[in-house]
């Protein structure tokens, strides 16, 4: 039999965050690290997305873009403990936890543009079993 993990993805607004443009995998999740925990711990992440994993190609279409910066952050749904029925506390609980004691598989900075929005993502995939 063969184990199968569905991956859940939250998508919060990032607010006013300066991205740190150029920086390997590693070093783009200690510049971001400290940022994201404290928007996941204060209870006001404003949350974008919670769900499967989305496919964010949205190829320049500005109705299918938010404007913006946002984190998005990948684990399998077994690791994190929580499913789409989960409270709003718990899935920041849960995406905290794992932000907190877990170093992502990789960490990237996603940018597409439409005619009137610009949306910027940093990406942070963790798909090792803990």
């Amino acid at each position: 039999m063969e184990l199968h993990f569905d991956d859940f993805a939250l998508t919060i607004k990032a607010a006013s965050f300066d991205l740190p443009y150029g920086l390997r995998d590693e070093d783009l999740f200690l510049a971001v690290r400290s940022h994201l925990r404290e928007l996941l711990s204060s209870g006001n992440a404003e949350i974008l997305h919670f769900g499967l994993s989305p496919d964010n190609t949205a190829d320049g279409q500005d109705e299918l873009l938010e404007d913006g910066i946002f984190y998005r952050i990948i684990g399998y749904e077994k690791c994190l403990g929580i499913d789409l029925e989960s409270t709003r506390e718990e899935i920041l609980h849960a995406f905290h936890y794992l932000v907190e004691n877990f170093k992502p598989r990789w960490t990237t900075i996603l940018m597409e543009e439409g005619a009137a929005k610009k949306e910027v993502i940093i990406e942070l995939l963790y798909q090792e079993v803990f």
